[in-house]
């Protein structure tokens, strides 16, 4: 036992360094804990000596991930995204599993052993690639939902890939292989007949009992116990360990109490799904390296030109445009972690053999240390494929309206992207009349908004064909709404060179972005991150009674700071909504004058706005037409809108 504990300890500090090192150098920790294993492993340094024990321990975190996966599986979520889901995951799964089926069926595999192997090569790494996309910002984006539908589809399809390898392994055919399907169909029944009463009734009252004691530590063990003993009885049965957490969870997900079990169960997860990669790192036969480096390389190399193929013709399918289907396919290019799983459980069965596991364990390697060089590559690959005839693969009626001609606007905004802030924005522009059009790539969406009324288009902003398409050269402002930070700066770009005298706007999530879509060609970029913060000190100081004019200035004080900070821009090069930084004290409005306006009959001499106000009227806009720098006998007439320039401190309602 003493033996044991020091392994573990041995196993944990060197986990710590490679997760130092690996968020050091910006490689998912999963590639540190897996060189640890090599490292740790009989075949390196050997200084772990207790290793089928350990194996033995990191299936535990097979359990714990998989019960974490059906406790965040939801089928709300999944409804948003439930053609990549269905069309997308099966496509991409089956697709993958027949094309590696067939070239190892052909490479001398038997059938059982080739259809089990594609099914193994089609699974990705959740882990790592949702990782990637969370520090690339992506994961809200097109592709990002688009991929994460496809990984949960895995996930799931772990569980009944786990079942068949006994049966693949046995399979002679005839009235036996019958008899086997049948015992399994009635014993998958058996336990869904046990998950529905469990569900309904059993795990809510025992649930709520727990919870009615205020005893954390009752409900964490209680939680534990579920997962541990429900799949203990499916094992039992002679169904999976794996299968049995998936349900625990997923009975456990529909109760009020899911978002408390997944923030439970999360830290126990990372630290045996660490001892997970750790163990699977000391299986890996370092002289099996050696001896085949050029198979592994090309086997490589082979698993990473089809599933990114694979994958991208299924996004296509599934209605994606060729961009987002693109980076869909280099995100799921790589063998992932339950690849491992599920071989290791073909090699228990019998079907597999330890050299199939080798070049299984060897291709998961090497191709998870290329996902990030893949995905970085992404959006260079597509734009070579836009100039290829697979840019004419876009699913029919959703592809770009390249020759649909133009809608024949003029002066109005364009809004490319349709979530929460395009609908606030649309909303307001059709009420004070202001023409506008909206470019949104959820099919979903454009369908619903369509029939409600709204002027939205299907087509990716990324194109300047579905630029021209809504006009955007003759669009007085284009904003860019949409959480994919790498098609915003190409929008932006594009969009500024399609509309050099357009004011472009874009709403980032993060600061650090601000600066690089200015160099882009926007006019004025919102962050997320600033103006979430301004609403959060200015409602503190409000509640601790703080004047009103003062949290205005401390307002102006923090966007000042941090324009001077981000932007290095010329005086000489200063746009108006810079005015703040380099004029400090002056600020701009838009005012509509009222039929009641003091000013409506006045000139501008006459109103003496700049002697007594300090107020400069650099345009008025009259139906529909714009007349900058205004003579001092122009008259002012109700509906007018004046663009000024006042001191910060005075109120546009004083004229309005």
């Amino acid at each position: 036992m003493t033996g044991l504990l020091v392994d573990i300890t041995v196993i944990f500090v060197l986990a710590v360094v490679a997760a130092i090192v690996c968020a050091r150098i910006g490689l998912p920790s999963a590639l540190g804990l897996l060189f640890v294993g090599v490292l740790a492993g009989p075949d390196a340094l050997g200084v772990v000596g207790n290793v089928h024990q350990i194996e033995i321990i990191s299936e535990i975190g097979v359990v714990l991930l998989l019960f974490v996966i059906g406790l965040e599986f939801s089928l709300a979520n999944l409804a948003h995204v439930r053609t990549q889901f269905l069309l997308g995951g099966s496509l991409q799964f089956f697709g993958t599993a027949v094309v590696v089926g067939a070239a190892t069926y052909f490479g001398g595999t038997s059938l059982a052993q080739g259809a089990y192997l594609g099914c193994v090569v089609a699974l990705s790494s959740t882990a790592i690639v949702i990782k990637l996309l969370q520090e690339r910002s992506e994961l809200d984006s097109p592709h990002g939902r688009a991929t994460t539908a496809v990984l949960i589809y895995q996930d799931l399809a772990v569980v009944p890939l786990m079942l068949l390898a006994p049966l693949l392994a046995g399979a002679s055919g005839g009235a036996s292989a019958l008899a086997e399907v049948g015992v399994l169909l009635l014993k998958v029944a058996g336990v869904g007949v046990f998950s529905i009463v469990a569900y309904r009734w059993v795990v809510p009252w025992l649930l709520r009992l727990v919870v009615a004691t205020r005893s954390s530590e009752a409900f964490v063990l209680t939680v534990i116990a579920l997962c541990v003993g429900i799949a203990m009885l499916t094992q039992s049965v002679g169904l999976s360990l794996a299968l049995g957490a998936f349900i625990a969870g997923l009975i456990v997900s529909e109760s009020d109490y899911s978002h408390q079990a997944v923030t439970l169960m999360l830290p126990f997860r990372d630290v045996f799904m660490s001892l997970f990669f750790v163990s699977i790192g000391m299986l890996l036969d370092l002289s099996y390296f050696v001896k085949h480096p050029g198979e592994l390389l090309l086997l490589t190399l082979g698993v990473l030109a089809i599933k990114p193929f694979v994958a991208g013709l299924a996004s296509l399918a599934s209605g994606l445009p060729l961009r987002s289907s693109v980076l869909t396919g280099v995100s799921l290019g790589q063998v992932g972690e339950f690849s491992l799983v599920a071989a290791t459980a073909g090699v228990s069965a019998g079907l597999l053999g330890a050299d199939a596991f080798q070049k299984v364990l060897g291709v998961a390697v090497l191709s998870m240390v290329a996902t990030p060089a893949l995905m970085a590559a992404g959006p260079g690959i597509t734009r070579l494929l836009e100039k290829t005839p697979l840019a004419r693969l876009e699913r029919p009626g959703l592809a770009s309206p390249k020759a649909a001609g133009t809608l024949g606007l003029s002066g109005h905004v364009i809004i490319v992207g349709f979530g929460v802030t395009g609908r606030n924005l649309a909303h307001t522009a059709r009420l004070a009349e202001v023409p506008y059009a909206i470019l949104e790539l959820n099919a979903g969406t454009v369908r619903e908004a369509s029939a409600a009324g709204e002027p939205i288009f299907f087509g990716d902003a990324t194109h300047e064909e579905i630029l021209r398409y809504v006009d955007a050269q003759k669009a007085r402002a284009i904003t860019v709404v949409i959480d994919d930070r790498l098609a915003a700066r190409r929008i932006v770009e594009l969009a500024r060179r399609v509309a050099p005298d357009a004011f472009i706007l874009v709403r980032t999530r993060y600061l650090r972005e601000v600066e690089v879509l200015h160099g882009c060609g926007a006019d004025e970029v919102i962050a997320d991150e600033m103006e979430v913060s301004i609403e959060v000190f200015s409602r503190v100081l409000a509640r601790m009674m703080v004047p009103r004019e003062q949290i205005k200035s401390y307002i102006g004080e923090v966007r000042g700071d941090w324009r001077r900070m981000a932007r290095s821009l010329a005086k000489d090069a200063t746009a108006v909504h810079d005015l703040r930084v380099h004029a400090p004290g002056l600020t701009t409005h838009t005012v509509r004058l009222s039929e009641g306006s003091w000013l409506a009959g006045l000139s501008i001499a006459e109103s003496k706005l700049r002697p007594d106000y300090g107020v400069t009227v650099l345009a008025i806009t009259r139906d529909g037409q714009t007349t900058s720098h205004p003579a001092s006998d122009e008259v002012f007439r109700a509906g007018d809108v004046l663009f000024v320039v006042s001191p910060e401190e005075w109120e546009a309602s004083a004229i309005a």
